[in-house]
């Protein structure tokens, strides 16, 4: 494995582990001083609206200035966002505005840096000489050690500490992943350079990223598909556990347990995927594991309170659910010239996650409104029909036709 590859599989792992300690600490932060699910909901939403846009935004960026000193950029100012939470709340001059103000700061820096960090993936997996499926399942993999370690020092941390100091961990493992990307991650990887010789500006280049998802069926059908799955999942996480952990006698150590479970199931899907996945039909595994594993956790919880079930449902979901990223992944990037990447990335992530701002609110108002069962079940409901699609549309065929090594991929499009 090439360094560069090794560098940024480090850079993500310790930035991973931060943000899922995050990803516990602020929305019981934001549920234990306000009492609310659906505020709890909103803070969700302001992290992750920016996040959406920021990405969008920042696909032509990517491809001009490179997406190297993107994400050191990114990184480095994410240190100064996230560490001003703990920072002012020890003053106690932090006031719910505020927090939101500081959480959609960080939201948006996160998504610049997230989308140079997937510019750079294929680049790094082609200089190390790995299949594209090999190089994602690998930074999937990653994700999802990441999910397994992070989630439960969480909760740990939050019990142990409480929410706000826990946010000054994260805001150190944006630090470490600045360095590691900016001294191991090398410019012009997979031998393409930032796009300064194409013409137009900025608006030209965001145009080219959308044109080129709008004459492509399966990356639509994607966004499409993750549009809705990632409004249910945001609800689940952000606001129906915390609600279910809350109104039962787990305590926040739970939080932290549950992400536990699912993180070791990611973990040996990863494993597994790893060993069988190339000899396995894309489309079919991809379907059958998205069906199952995806609203599994949200009939869970809304048809049980033993914790026990709900962390076998989570583990099983995880193994399950660990097949989603890399063919997708995979897929997407096999699909796509290296030289627009940036931009037809941001196109694609924008949409896909743009239901998950909506899915903390929709959920903290369904948890206010219906209870957190009802809402749960109906959440799952819809998880389901949508996951029916791949089984539907002939389009998701697609998904099997590109089984190629990063490298052969780069030398089509140069």
């Amino acid at each position: 494995m090439r360094r560069g590859l090794a560098g940024l599989l480090a850079a993500e792992a310790v930035s991973l582990l931060g943000s899922r300690i995050t990803f516990v600490a602020l929305p019981w932060l934001v549920l234990t001083t306000t009492g609310s699910a659906l505020l709890a909901g909103v803070a969700g939403f302001a992290e992750m609206l920016p996040y959406v846009l920021a990405g969008l935004l920042g696909g032509p960026i990517v491809d001009r200035v490179g997406p190297r000193p993107t994400a050191v950029a990114a990184d480095t100012a994410s240190v100064l966002a996230v560490s001003g939470i703990p920072l002012l709340a020890a003053t106690e001059a932090i006031s719910y505005h505020t927090l939101l103000g500081l959480i959609a700061l960080a939201g948006a820096l996160r998504g610049f840096g997230d989308t140079a960090k997937r510019a750079l993936l294929p680049r790094v997996i082609a200089d190390a000489g790995l299949t594209t499926e090999r190089g994602t399942t690998l930074y999937d993999g990653i994700s999802r050690v990441a999910t397994l370690l992070g989630l439960p020092l969480a909760g740990l941390l939050v019990a142990a500490v409480g929410p706000t100091r826990v946010l000054l961990v994260d805001a150190a493992t944006f630090a470490v992943g600045a360095v590691l990307v900016s001294v191991y991650v090398r410019s012009g990887s997979a031998g393409q350079n930032p796009a300064e010789d194409e013409e137009g500006g900025y608006a030209a280049a965001l145009r080219c990223g959308f044109r080129y998802v709008r004459q492509d069926r399966l990356i639509i059908g994607i966004m499409s598909m993750l549009f809705a799955t990632n409004l249910f999942d945001q609800a689940f996480a952000t606001v129906f556990v915390p609600v279910w952990v809350r109104e039962g006698p787990h305590g926040p150590a739970a939080l932290g347990v549950l992400g536990s479970a699912f993180g070791a199931g990611a973990v040996a899907g990863n494993i597994l995927w790893t060993i069988f996945g190339p000899r396995l039909p894309r489309r079919a595994t991809f379907a059958v594991c998205f069906l199952i594993g995806g609203p599994a956790q949200l009939f869970a919880l809304a048809l049980t309170d033993r914790l026990w079930l709900v962390l076998a449902v989570a583990a099983l979901a995880g193994t399950l659910m660990a097949t989603i990223n890399p063919i997708l992944l995979a897929s997407v990037y096999e699909r796509i010239p290296v030289r627009v990447q940036g931009r037809v990335m941001s196109v694609l992530i924008a949409f896909s996650w743009a239901g998950i701002p909506l899915g903390g609110v929709l959920g903290g108002w369904a948890a206010d409104e219906l209870g957190l069962r009802t809402g749960a079940l109906l959440a799952g409901i819809g998880y389901l029909t949508v996951t029916l699609a791949p089984f539907l549309f002939s389009t998701w065929h697609a998904l099997d036709e590109h089984r190629v090594t990063a490298g052969k991929t780069l030398a089509v499009v140069k």
